[in-house]
């Protein structure tokens, strides 16, 4: 959950609003990019042009990645190191993004990798990267984590069951994991909060981890989840999700196989740069959210428990127009920013054969605008929140 900035005291009128956000849906349809390559300011060079299928409302291209494991190697797949000046020197023109083919000498900004350009087959080390981060925040059962009162609650009255000879399942239908500590039950949902362990921008803010079960089998829920078209079936907030960008262009890649990897990323599954927004209570603004997304089947070489079941991750970031981690300017909604965005979906074992998964998510996001406590208590309400509405989905049918 991301921890949002005080609202603005001034805005637009609401017919205004509307027809502004009309303009932006016009200049989407007529923008065409491929290499996602550029800032927002850009001006003239020699490029090189190809024009895609997927079309871009506003240029999104670089990355946090000061906590990513990525070698040099990788890095230099992924990005042209672009400097400021680079991206003063590169243009939009006639609706298709450019990308300058001349070469910088001079150092990247903001200390060497912790923004990087997304380009190139090195952005499937990025994705990878989070997967990785994503699976570590999501199976973490350390003590680190601090559970909210009614967690503490459940899970101590758990292990005195366990500790005297108690049934360990859930229900009569519905089986504990013996290889997963902490396992969701029943109706209850698990909410804990912790500092984060990684190092840099955002690391004094809270990461909020929840844990529910989920009426539905795996593959349903991450379809869920991926469609931007059903995000308003859960998210009450959301006033609509665009998919900007489909990064996986191969139509052989599948976020339901393994065994297929896209050719251009050299990654299974779908990646995407999609663009959410959201009209919070009391807030005057539109929230924007900006997010390179990445979904896919996992194996036992994740090194996670499965039981014989599937089982999916998605893992989000925000992305930027400009290598200093900045938006584009535009102030008809403020852009908030997600560090890390994780949905762990295991499939559960049942007796009667009914389908059931345990969905385990984690939110890091910075508030500047507002206090901490305040954000923290703000992040936890919706974590619990954010799994009982997918739940409300499934039970629905």
């Amino acid at each position: 959950m991301v921890f949002y900035e005080p609202p603005s005291p001034s805005r637009s009128p609401p017919r205004l609003q509307a027809k502004q956000y009309a303009a932006q849906l016009t200049a989407h349809n007529m923008i065409l990019e491929d290499t996602l390559d550029a800032c927002s300011n850009c001006c003239k060079l020699d490029v090189d042009v190809v024009k895609t299928k997927t079309a871009l409302n506003r240029t999104a291209s670089f990355i946090r990645a000061h906590d990513l494991d990525i070698t040099d190697e990788d890095l230099s797949k992924c990005t042209d190191k672009l400097t400021l000046d680079d991206c003063s020197n590169s243009q939009q023109n006639d609706g298709i993004l450019r990308k300058s083919t001349s070469t910088s000498s001079s150092s990247t900004t903001n200390n060497n990798r912790d923004i990087v350009s997304l380009n190139g087959s090195g952005v499937g080390s990025i994705m990878s990267s989070l997967v990785i981060i994503g699976l570590k925040e999501a199976t973490d059962e350390s003590n680190r984590w601090n559970a909210t009162s009614a967690t503490d609650k459940v899970l101590k009255k758990r292990s005195k069951l366990k500790k005297s000879g108690g049934s360990s399942s859930v229900s009569s239908d519905i089986i504990i994991s013996p290889s997963w500590q902490n396992p969701a039950c029943g109706k209850d949902v698990f909410v804990w909060s912790s500092k984060c362990t990684r190092k840099g921008h955002g690391s004094d803010y809270p990461v909020v981890k929840s844990r529910g079960l989920i009426p539905a089998t795996a593959k349903e829920v991450v379809d869920l989840i991926i469609d931007s078209s059903r995000v308003m079936e859960y998210n009450k907030t959301s006033i609509g999700r665009e998919d900007e960008h489909i990064l996986t262009q191969d139509l052989k890649s599948s976020i339901h196989s393994l065994d297929y990897k896209c050719s251009k990323i050299n990654v299974s599954g779908e990646a995407k740069i999609m663009c959410s927004k959201s009209q919070v209570p009391l807030t005057r603004k539109t929230l924007e959210f900006k997010t390179l997304f990445y979904a896919r089947q996992l194996s036992s070489d994740d090194g996670i428990g499965i039981d014989d079941g599937v089982a999916y991750i998605t893992v989000g970031r925000s992305v930027w127009e400009s290598p200093d981690g900045t938006s584009d300017g535009d102030t008809s909604s403020t852009r908030c920013e997600i560090l890390l965005s994780v949905n762990l979906i295991r499939e559960v074992k049942s007796k009667n054969g009914e389908a059931w998964c345990e969905l385990t998510c984690i939110n890091h996001g910075i508030s500047p605008g507002i206090p901490m406590f305040i954000g923290k208590q703000v992040a936890l309400t919706a974590a619990e929140n954010y799994i009982k509405d997918i739940r409300a989905v499934f039970e629905k049918k």
